[in-house]
């Protein structure tokens, strides 16, 4: 009994520790096809431009903008497709926006 109760515990330790790592990596499907694509040496997308419009945590990226990520997946920066509402601040359609790795809003241009 006392076996089954220790291969439990390290099955749910393995299960909570695999759980809290990021794995999410941006695909380059996202890019256009002839656009300057830039990579991070594990071969995660780094920068490049999109496509089309791109959602990455409620927040729409225009098409056509460059766009660009952090190694561990998570939006760095792009143009706005729409203007959005990020943590009570208003970030004007068409206009950059930028994160701090933990996705907090770094800056964004406000309306008019």
């Amino acid at each position: 009994m006392k076996i089954i109760k220790i291969l439990l515990f390290q099955c749910l330790t393995l299960a909570l520790l695999l759980a809290s790592f990021n794995v999410y990596a941006v695909d380059q499907s996202i890019c256009h096809s002839d656009a300057n694509v830039v990579l991070y040496n594990k071969g995660s997308l780094k920068s490049c431009q999109l496509k089309d419009d791109y959602v990455a945590n409620n927040i729409r990226c225009k098409n056509d903008g460059p766009v660009s990520f952090y190694d561990n997946g998570n939006l760095e920066s792009c143009v706005l497709s729409t203007e959005t509402t990020v943590a009570e601040n208003k970030c004007k359609q068409e206009g950059p926006i930028s994160f701090f790795i933990d996705g907090k809003l770094k800056s964004c241009v406000k309306p008019d």
